[in-house]
């Protein structure tokens, strides 16, 4: 009896030492590692518990993003010169690929992004910085460098069985010193002109204002002695028409009294009195 659970027990270790199980969110792959049928199965080994024979090992890729750190990546630009950028990237294993990701690079998701990734992205940058100065990868251009760049890396990949969703900066790109310099410079002389732009603008403004009020002082003084004519020219001619008016105007005026000095030509202050 004894012996006979013996066996049993032997044979359940080796039917579960052959049990291995593909995850939710994973893809994988059988390899025969023995005998004429060696190689890689061509097809998916999709999730679920697999029975695996002793010349058989399974490889699993993960299907869900994964966010890694390519630490810095060196490259030159155009010039000669060396950048450094840390460089983070994020992306998984096509759903269905795992067998043409094992053909191709024979190795594990985790070996693949350690060895195969950091080489590809180097690549990439290195093609698109020597096209470009170390000045263009820095400030308004950074973004449309990075693109190509993710652009480039996409397409390796995508017909490998990996999908690269993102390519970003980690952090601070990296220039050399004089061409830091030079930036610094740039941005300065910018701010000075720009101030001297908006000092430029106030004074011209200032001095709109100054000519408006003149124009306006001179407006009013004009239209004042336009008023100051026209009133006299009324005047005189209502007297011209009632030259009466000015002897009345003397009446109203007159004291009552003669004067005491009278020189020859003035008027004798007498009142025609009608008979």
């Amino acid at each position: 009896m004894k012996r006979i659970a013996a066996i049993a027990m032997l044979c359940l270790l080796a039917i579960t030492a052959g049990c291995s199980k593909v995850p939710a969110g994973y893809t994988g792959v059988i390899v025969n590692l023995m005998g004429s049928d060696k190689g890689v199965a061509p097809t998916e080994a999709t999730v679920g518990y697999k029975w695996l024979t002793p010349n058989e090992e399974l490889f699993l890729f993960p299907t869900f993003a994964q966010n890694f750190n390519l630490q810095q990546v060196k490259f030159q630009d155009r010039d000669g010169m060396t950048i450094s950028a840390p460089i983070g990237i994020t992306l998984r294993a096509k759903q269905g690929a795992a067998p043409l990701l094992f053909q191709t690079y024979r190795k594990s998701m985790d070996e693949i992004i350690q060895v195969n990734v950091p080489q590809v992205v180097r690549n990439a940058f290195n093609n698109a910085g020597s096209k470009v100065k170390a000045s263009e990868v820095y400030g308004p251009g950074k973004e449309a460098f990075l693109k190509a760049i993710e652009a480039q890396v996409q397409q390796h990949f995508d017909g490998k069985g990996i999908v690269v969703e993102s390519l970003y900066l980690n952090g601070e790109i990296v220039l050399p010193p004089q061409v830091v310099e030079a930036l610094n410079n740039s941005i300065t002389a910018t701010q000075k002109a720009q101030q001297r732009e908006n000092e430029l603008r106030q004074t011209e403004a200032e001095a709109a204002k100054v000519r408006a009020a003149a124009q306006g002082d001179k407006d009013a003084a004009i239209l004042k002695a336009q008023g100051e004519a026209e009133s006299l020219n009324i005047r005189g001619e209502a007297l011209r028409k009632n030259p009466g008016v000015v002897e009345l105007n003397a009446i109203e005026k007159w004291d009552g009294k003669l004067p005491v000095y009278m020189t020859s030509g003035t008027a004798t202050p007498f009142i025609g009195i009608g008979k």
